[in-house]
């Protein structure tokens, strides 16, 4: 066998008997250089495993030989001509149902004829209503009307009522304004008597208010008053008149409340 040096490529002719089949250290004599050698059986098989592992080909391996890719892909075959007639008739029969199921075109008046309408409305405005005619008929003279009746003739015509006739009384006009003016006085009234009670019930409320808040501020301080002249000496005056007026007038409630209580008891017991 063959053996190649990997460091100085010098090459060796060896027996194969003198490499074991586990392999041997060997020592290149040119350059020094030692490495483990296998037996060629060994090395056989190695490469027989490692080709069994490799991945297979992949599409840049096919890119890389673009012969063999052309030479594999089936050249496109032409059609024939009868497939291509029947081919464009239909196209053209789908593209006629389609004409034929499309929309008509929207069609547009370039005139729309105002004046006419206009002539229209002032000539059924002008022309008289069977409404105004029964009231012609109406107002017209019942005997005279019998009398053309029976003698054949047409009725006389009816007189045309005057425009004092048609339009509304004056005193209805005023009774009207005056019932209207009375209600919404009346209105204005109710709201304005409204207004102050509802101003008292907020009166009542903010001084209720601000007595339980001035209350509960002097309860406070009468209660903080000897940590608040610890800490701030300034203070020990006035928190002490403080304490004692405060401490005045609950002895003097005291009494208030317990000479009330004995002439409570005392109506009672006569009682």
């Amino acid at each position: 066998m063959r053996l190649v040096c990997p460091n100085c490529d010098a090459e060796y002719e060896v027996d194969a008997s003198a490499i074991p089949d586990s392999g041997r250290d060997v020592q290149c004599s040119n350059c020094g250089h030692a490495w483990f050698q296998l037996s060629p059986r060994v090395e056989e098989e190695l490469a027989a495993e490692q080709a069994m592992f490799d991945p297979p080909p992949t599409e840049e391996d096919d890119a890389d030989h673009p012969d063999a890719a052309a030479t594999a892909a089936p050249p496109p075959r032409a059609l024939n001509e009868s497939v291509l007639a029947v081919l464009r008739e239909e196209a053209e029969r789908e593209t006629q149902a389609r004409r034929s199921e499309a929309p008509p075109p929207i069609e547009t008046q370039s005139e729309l004829g105002l004046s006419a309408a206009i002539a229209a409305t002032v000539a059924a405005t002008a022309a008289p209503t069977p409404k105004a005619s029964g009231a012609d008929e109406a107002n017209a003279d019942p005997v005279a009307q019998r009398i053309a009746r029976m003698k054949g003739e047409a009725p006389p015509p009816a007189k045309p009522q005057s425009r004092r006739d048609m339009l509304p009384e004056i005193d209805e006009i005023n009774t009207t304004l005056r019932a209207s003016t009375e209600r919404r006085s009346g209105e204005a009234s109710a709201v304005a008597d409204s207004l102050p009670a509802t101003g008292q019930k907020r009166a009542f409320r903010s001084g209720f208010v601000l007595s339980v808040v001035i209350g509960a501020l002097v309860v406070a301080l009468y209660i903080v008053a000897p940590k608040l002249a610890q800490q701030i000496p300034g203070l020990d005056g006035a928190l002490t008149a403080y304490v004692a007026t405060i401490d005045a007038a609950r002895l003097w409630l005291d009494g208030v409340m317990k000479s009330a209580i004995g002439l409570l008891r005392g109506e009672s017991a006569g009682t």
